[in-house]
């Protein structure tokens, strides 16, 4: 918030004065300048409502952001394995494809990277 160091309230009951003592202009100028006071000071209050409220929509683009990466994420490892198990022999044993896909990942054909400097996330996967 804005510290104003002068009382916007003695300024217009200085500018009564003035008007009163028939000093017209000062008086005018006078309370002119605590009604910008008064402005200004409204508007930095709008402006720092407007900037928490921007600060929660961004952290929640950025929240919405990072679970809609690790579910495309997801999806696209499901797809990889799924792809790769519709080309075996299902009658194999659950722990030869378990096998099978850690040898995907330690070969390479699946490979995970995930850039999390700018987004906090928490994945995890299950097969």
């Amino acid at each position: 918030m804005i510290d104003i160091k002068s009382n916007i309230d003695h300024l217009d009951e200085l500018a009564a004065q003035y008007l009163a003592d028939d000093l017209t202009e000062t008086g005018k100028d006078i309370r002119a300048a605590a009604a910008d006071l008064k402005n200004l000071r409204d508007y930095a209050a709008q402006l720092e409502r407007n900037i928490e409220r921007m600060s929660a929509d961004i952290q929640t683009l950025n929240d919405s952001a990072g679970n809609s990466l690790v579910n495309e994420l997801e999806r696209f490892i499901d797809r990889r394995i799924t792809s790769k198990l519709d080309s075996l022999d299902l009658t194999q044993p659950a722990e030869e494809v378990r096998d099978l896909v850690r040898s995907m990942i330690q070969d390479g054909e699946i490979v995970v990277t995930v850039d999390h400097s700018s987004i906090d996330l928490e994945l995890s996967l299950e097969v």
